[in-house]
């Protein structure tokens, strides 16, 4: 089932899937990272102006400035260089980018838009794709060869400055409450169940990358079943969502030195930076669902042909293939690590944060054990 969706549609879902949710409003904080640095901005027009931006041409596609964007805007921006993350700040609206990643993710839910992305220049200074005036922002644009004009109407800085939404707090969420509030969300394998060993749970310590381990694992050998995972074994979508990320053109790393690389950065720093992270997740699919959650489905095999970014999904929807891309078993090209990692985030968070690894356990038994 397809179904193309533009930003105003996408907010009629969410805003419906927000009335459902249980808890109290909370902002979340995002976490300061070493090396960010913030830039705010003045501006002094008016809502009736005109505003002129250059425009840089980066591999045939038209970027802006953020810096002058923001300016135009009165809006501010972080750029974390470590990180590769960018975060804009429009009034209430907070916009989130990481690098080389084709994912929106506008207050902590991922829109389904592919045309918007950042780019950095030897300098360091960042600038997104024009596209985000159109496709995120909604602004009518004249694009020229060298320039972009835009007025920004007083409705458009409403939709900004709005409030928002009631959602759960993690933090206040007991695992009754979680199990609950994720219960909507089938097996991703047919006939599997998820795998309890203590290193697989979400949480459980690691000696590389971030300290730990972020998503919730199915492997052939523990999957508890006589259910066999392997390149065949197809993925579902678990409920009814939006696909915001598919790997179509995915491209793994060209040799086990590559992938090396980006372990002995990480390993200098004493974590993983989002960018390559992303990377050692392999290909993906990401799917948005009600009440902000969200999963990035990773390491898969393959994607069936087809799908593309905002067609919709439901339980029963295959949308990948059990493999083990961006490991050492896929560089090696051999079939180890062969399993299907999914990370789970509510609001932007990893539903599992606030919780010890017996009751993360608990949750994930109870919603896909036996």
């Amino acid at each position: 089932m397809r179904m193309k969706m533009n930003l105003a549609l996408l907010s009629v879902l969410l805003l419906a899937a927000c009335s459902n949710a249980n808890d109290q409003v909370e902002t979340n904080d995002t976490a300061e990272t070493n090396n960010e640095e913030s830039i705010p901005s003045d501006n002094n027009s008016t809502d009736e102006d005109i505003s002129i931006l250059p425009v840089t041409d980066m591999n045939g596609e038209s970027f802006i400035p953020v810096a002058s964007l923001m300016n135009e805007l009165d809006g501010d921006y972080t750029y974390d260089e470590i990180n590769k993350v960018l975060t804009v700040q429009l009034d209430n609206q907070t916009y989130e980018f990481i690098y080389e990643v084709p994912v929106v993710e506008a207050n902590d839910i991922y829109l389904p838009l592919d045309s918007v992305y950042f780019e950095e220049d030897d300098n360091g200074e960042v600038y997104l794709t024009t596209a985000f005036l159109t496709d995120v922002l909604e602004l009518s644009v004249e694009e020229e060869a060298d320039q972009v004009s835009f007025a920004i109407a007083a409705e458009d800085r409403e939709v900004w400055e709005s409030e928002d939404q009631d959602r759960i707090v993690l933090d206040e969420t007991t695992p009754e409450e979680m199990i609950d509030y994720l219960s909507f969300l089938q097996t991703p394998i047919e006939g599997a169940t998820v795998s309890t060993i203590e290193s697989h749970l979400p949480g459980a310590p690691r000696d590389y990358r971030n300290g730990f381990h972020e998503g919730i694992d199915w492997y052939d050998f523990s999957s508890g079943v006589e259910v066999t995972i392997n390149r065949d074994t197809p993925v579902l979508a678990m409920a009814d969502g939006v696909i915001v990320r598919i790997d179509n053109d995915y491209e793994e790393y060209p040799s086990p030195e590559v992938r090396n690389e980006d372990l002995a950065e990480a390993a200098e720093l004493g974590f993983t930076p989002s960018y390559i992270f992303d990377r050692l997740r392999g290909m993906q699919v990401w799917v948005q669902y009600e009440d902000g959650v969200m999963i990035r489905f990773a390491h898969l095999d393959a994607i069936p042909e087809g799908f593309e970014v905002g067609d919709t999904v439901t339980s029963e929807t295959v949308i990948g293939f059990v493999g083990n891309s961006g490991t050492s078993g896929a560089v090696n090209q051999d079939d180890s690590e062969l399993h299907l990692h999914k990370d789970l985030l509510i609001y932007g968070e990893l539903f599992w944060e606030p919780y010890t690894l017996d009751e993360t356990l608990h949750i994930i038994d109870t919603l896909w054990g036996l």
